[in-house]
């Protein structure tokens, strides 16, 4: 069964929670949003972009700020400080400058908790 999403446009025309703007916020959150949008979004998109992919793993998207925001805790655990994320088949440019991104990015939000 496919997860119901909301359409991009009505995601980015949504205000962001609090909690979602504590990360937006955030020092680094702009090479952070890039290292996901370039890593991650095009399996974890509302219309994926990877061949035989019909939705987003797990229901996850990360298209726009308030997804990015949202996840924030899943994206510095699985692609921040673990290389869960992407999965070793996936094209993907992640590289260890990309994960430090990430997880600078999360540390400054949370005031260096995780």
């Amino acid at each position: 069964v496919a997860p119901m999403l909301d359409s991009y446009e009505d995601a980015e025309a949504r205000s962001l929670t609090s909690a979602e703007l504590q990360f937006v916020s955030a020092d680094g959150f702009g090479d952070a949003y890039d290292v996901v949008l370039g890593n991650c979004s095009m399996c974890h998109a509302r219309e994926p972009s990877w061949e035989g992919m019909h939705w987003p793993p797990h229901g996850v998207v990360l298209e726009t700020e308030s997804d990015v925001a949202r996840h924030a805790r899943q994206i510095f655990l699985q692609a921040g400080v673990t290389h869960a994320m992407p999965p070793p088949n996936a094209i993907s440019t992640m590289d260890e400058g990309s994960r430090a991104t990430i997880v600078a990015w999360y540390r400054n939000a949370t005031s260096g908790g995780d």
